[in-house]
């Protein structure tokens, strides 16, 4: 089981969903998120990560107390680490894609009630050609899926 919460970014214009991947890290690990308009920061690459330009600062000391539980050394845990390995990273590829993808799919819905076979085949093609565009776009757990598949 995965937990998940809301933050907002330092300048309070957005709210993000988090993941907490098998829920292992406390929420606390998260010390701030900064997006495009607040991210302007000194961007620390130890503590840190960048997806686009959205910057998630992670506090090490909390998550290196859980390091038995991820299966790592306390001195490999890094910031990228977390994040790529879900421990605490968006609640799907971007940052606010719960309500993105949503939204897209709105009318795909429409067309489950008329024709599934249909629906079928055009989820999974919304789905691949999203995964592709994020990916185009740079948003890094996108590229990432891609890359293993």
């Amino acid at each position: 089981m995965c937990m998940s919460n809301e933050l907002s970014c330092i300048c309070g214009k957005e709210r993000i969903n988090f993941h907490y991947g098998d829920s292992i890290l406390p929420e606390d690990v998260i010390m701030a998120v900064y997006c495009p308009e607040c991210s302007g920061i000194d961007f620390n690459p130890s503590t840190m990560v960048k997806d686009n330009n959205w910057v998630i600062e992670y506090d090490l000391d909390v998550a290196r107390m859980f390091a038995n539980q991820m299966r790592i050394k306390k001195e490999d845990i890094t910031s990228d680490f977390i994040f790529d390995n879900n421990y605490a990273t968006w609640n799907g590829y971007t940052p606010n894609d719960l309500k993105s993808s949503a939204k897209e799919k709105t009318e795909l819905l429409e067309l489950a009630k008329i024709d599934k076979r249909r629906y079928l085949s055009e989820i999974k093609n919304w789905t691949e050609n999203r995964l592709k565009r994020l990916s185009e776009e740079g948003w890094r757990k996108a590229k990432s899926v891609l890359a293993a598949a």
